[in-house]
């Protein structure tokens, strides 16, 4: 693992056990022990968020949205290429049904 991941878990870790215990640490050795729960206990947490049936749901819901929002944008951009070419070819066609029609 990761020394950034490690300290990830560290912190949530001291955020679970801060609001359950709220107590001080003294010396180095105390603190060490608890630093190592706190990983353990951060590491628990994520795992548990991760895995949870509400995680997944809202990642699925993230990767419709996302396609849903890239379909959008690809009908706007044929949309716009479509009517960039009849905005062009307009004129010709005026010119030609008047020309035509005298």
């Amino acid at each position: 693992m990761d020394k950034a991941q490690e300290v990830f878990y560290a912190v949530v870790g001291a955020g679970d056990f801060a609001l359950e215990k709220g107590r001080k640490f003294t010396d180095r050795k105390t603190t060490q022990k608890f630093y190592k729960d706190f990983v353990k206990r951060g590491r628990a947490i994520t795992t548990k968020v991760r895995g949870s049936a509400t995680t997944n749901q809202a990642v699925a819901q993230t990767k419709a949205a996302r396609s849903q929002v890239k379909a959008a944008a690809t009908s706007v951009t044929k949309a716009v290429r479509i009517n960039a070419k009849a905005t062009k070819e307009a004129p010709k066609t005026v010119t030609k049904t008047s020309t035509q029609a005298s």
